[in-house]
């Protein structure tokens, strides 16, 4: 998969998916499985050109890398991406599309019918398609899709949801696990003294943290897979003021510091409470077990 900054330019025949996409979540994908049946039937490569930088100042779901990774999965032959700043904010919805069509040899557009875009989003899909017309593009838009309740599935749910640790609602909106990857550094070792040894996760300062609580957890570790009990939060039973999430993998043994490691939650197990004592906290460690049996 190749992976390009906005301005680079390509001029291999594709499908072009447009979107923030900073979750790639269920309506998402489908905008991307669309792209990719349109390109695969007539003979083209696949496109997914995304922001960086936090949308309107937020953090994002996932991280870039985090966000590579789905999209390699799910089968995209090229990955545009243009940072959200002043310079690029600024261009208005005829230099964003001048640009656009002129950089890449786009065939088919394909966009959910809210899409907008240029300077102070006055781009519609109106306007996508007509400038795509007079440039020989198909536009493709796609209705929104929606959870049970029928409301639409947005990023904006999915980090109420997260926010809240209702992590088995957020999958649903993802449709697959929602993960953490970093890599993993030395820290106080009290897991390995109390007979629970962590591995502790740096985190991408753009992706935001998951609601603090202990969560059930599974990583794959040399194509293996291991359950986990992972603690996001503080650590106040030994007076921790900073965030942290430390993962302990259930029946491993080796070394992991410096390697990057993927942590899939599937669901909250309880609050973080501070204990009278070590010896309490790891009480409730060994009760935190039975979900992992």
């Amino acid at each position: 998969m190749d992976i390009i900054n906005f301005g680079y330019q390509l001029k291999t025949p594709t499908v072009m998916c447009l979107g923030y996409f900073d979750a790639i979540h269920k309506g998402h994908k489908e905008l991307i499985l669309k792209g990719k049946e349109i390109a695969k039937s007539e003979g083209l490569s696949l496109s997914v050109f995304l922001f960086i930088g936090g949308k309107r100042g937020e953090i994002d779901v996932f991280s870039l890398e985090e966000r590579l990774l789905k999209l390699k999965l799910l089968g995209v032959d090229t990955v545009i991406f243009a940072n959200l700043n002043e310079n690029f904010m600024s261009k208005t919805k005829e230099v964003f599309l001048s640009e656009l069509f002129s950089f890449y040899s786009v065939k088919y557009t394909v966009t959910g019918k809210d899409f907008r875009f240029g300077y102070k989003q006055q781009g519609d899909v109106e306007f996508l398609e007509q400038k795509a017309s007079e440039n020989g593009v198909k536009s493709i838009f796609l209705d929104e899709v929606v959870d049970k309740n029928g409301l639409k599935i947005s990023s904006k749910n999915i980090k109420e949801y997260l926010l809240k640790g209702d992590i088995i609602s957020a999958n649903e909106l993802l449709g697959d696990n929602y993960f953490v990857r970093g890599k993993v550094i030395e820290g106080k070792k009290l897991g390995q003294k109390i007979g629970f040894p962590t591995a502790n996760i740096v985190l991408d300062d753009a992706k935001m943290l998951i609601g603090s609580g202990v969560y059930l957890t599974f990583t794959i570790i040399e194509n293996k897979l291991y359950s986990c009990l992972t603690n996001v939060g503080k650590q106040p039973t030994v007076n921790g003021d900073k965030d942290v999430l430390e993962t302990y993998i259930h029946n491993f043994k080796g070394d992991l510091y410096g390697k990057n490691l993927t942590i899939y939650f599937i669901e909250k197990i309880r609050d973080i409470v501070k204990f009278e004592s070590v010896e309490k906290l790891k009480e409730q460690l060994e009760k935190d077990l039975g979900v992992l049996i």
